[in-house]
């Protein structure tokens, strides 16, 4: 399937960018780079959705922002300051925009990409963890739990069945 990425693309670019520059020292870390910007792909059409509704210029570049940057230390006064807005004035139209806080929908994107990578790859859980932006193998075991309600193992081996596994 071939799709135009449309403004996503000053995001992919880098992204993939980044996963080619890596592979040969950190072929793990590529995969998760490319896992992501696949990620990012499937999401475009709900994403064209969501923006149809009008969103505020600086959520639509905030939420751009997070998804490029999810693996790596978010804090709201950074992206705030990338959209150009200040901090207390991007979580207002953030919150108007989406219903939920900016620090909210950077652990449901987290959780989200996580569950995606756990099901999807068979990269260990501490790569997981570190590709959603969490280091920290017990603070990711225990979002896991709490948002997801099993450990990243339960998450694995809940996968759904494939169209094309043999059983069917």
């Amino acid at each position: 399937m071939i799709q135009h990425a449309g403004p996503e693309l000053t995001w992919l670019r880098p992204q993939l960018r980044q996963a080619v520059a890596v592979w040969p020292s950190v072929p793990a870390r590529a995969a998760a780079e490319v896992w992501a910007a696949l990620w990012r792909v499937a999401q475009l059409a709900p994403a064209r959705e969501r923006n149809a509704q009008a969103a505020h210029p600086a959520v639509t570049a905030a939420v751009a922002l997070i998804e490029v940057r999810l693996g790596r230390p978010l804090t709201v006064p950074d992206i705030a300051s990338a959209a150009g807005f200040s901090h207390n004035h991007l979580t207002r139209l953030f919150r108007a925009a989406t219903g939920e806080a900016v620090v909210g929908y950077i652990r449901t994107r987290r959780m989200e990409r996580s569950r995606h990578f756990l099901q999807a790859t068979t990269l260990s859980a501490p790569a997981v963890a570190a590709s959603v932006g969490i280091p920290d193998l017990q603070v990711f075991n225990k979002a896991c739990r709490r948002t997801r309600g099993a450990s990243p193992r339960g998450i694995r081996a809940a996968r759904p069945a494939s169209p094309h596994s043999p059983d069917q």
